[in-house]
């Protein structure tokens, strides 16, 4: 932004310097191009400022809202000894990442363990009962990422990644009908699974893969952004009008 504003002014100095160069230019001339080039750059810096404030106003809100997510499912989160903690890539994004201790599969498949099916009987109600309740307009949607250690290639990593994912997805549906059925159309709506397979590896402090902690499935939780919210509230104000 700042580039473009300057890059503006410096064109609009251009103009009125070559203008007032030109030859037999009058002073009347001279004048208007003065008011004019004065003109345009008061009303850049206003809008400069009105995108300042905005931009402002936005990353507040967004801020308010992850700390909102952050105080609904901290205790949960704690008791089970997770963390629930801003994406590096997305702004808009938090992360819940569960260990293999937790969510773990028979190895090199995508069978779900029995200590993995408690933890989603015990978790995913009350994290979809939240973000689909009390929470609901300020999420945009659940991501669920499978992720492998290095073992293996490639495309057999990112082929159980996604296996593995789909499995979680698949037994939260079946979790969620049960026993919070209230949410299980939102769940649908806003849960999606992908694989990363190998792509996300977690080096320990000699640049070594720390297989046990690469195998991990992460639970990404993405905010609605300012314009999406200013879109639901617009077709809420069509749908009452």
């Amino acid at each position: 932004m700042a580039k473009t504003v300057a890059g503006v002014l410096a064109t609009a100095y251009r103009m009125n310097h070559v203008t007032t160069q030109g030859a037999g230019a009058s002073h009347t001339t001279i004048g208007i191009t003065d008011l004019m080039t004065s003109l345009a750059i008061v009303f850049i810096l206003l809008f400069v400022v009105q995108l300042t404030k905005t931009s402002s106003a936005a990353q507040s809100e967004l801020q308010e809202n992850k700390e909102d997510v952050q105080v609904v499912l901290r205790d949960h989160i704690q008791r089970l000894g997770l963390s629930l903690d801003a994406d590096p890539r997305d702004p808009l994004a938090l992360m819940i990442v569960v260990p293999e201790n937790l969510l773990t599969f028979e190895l090199g498949k995508s069978t779900l363990s029995p200590t993995a099916d408690q933890f989603l009987v015990e978790a995913l109600p009350f994290y979809v009962g939240a973000l689909c309740g009390p929470l609901r307009d300020k999420i945009d949607s659940l991501a669920i990422e499978g992720h492998t250690d290095d073992h293996g290639s490639d495309a057999f990593n990112l082929k159980l990644s996604q296996e593995r994912s789909l499995a979680v997805m698949v037994k939260g549906l079946e979790v969620i009908q049960a026993i919070e059925p209230a949410s299980y159309q939102c769940f649908q709506e806003i849960t999606s699974a992908s694989g990363r397979g190998r792509q996300d590896l977690i080096y320990d402090s000699l640049a070594v893969v720390n297989r046990e902690k690469s195998r991990r499935v992460i639970f990404k939780i993405r905010l609605r952004s300012a314009e999406q919210r200013q879109l639901v509230g617009r077709t809420r104000e069509v749908g009452a009008s």
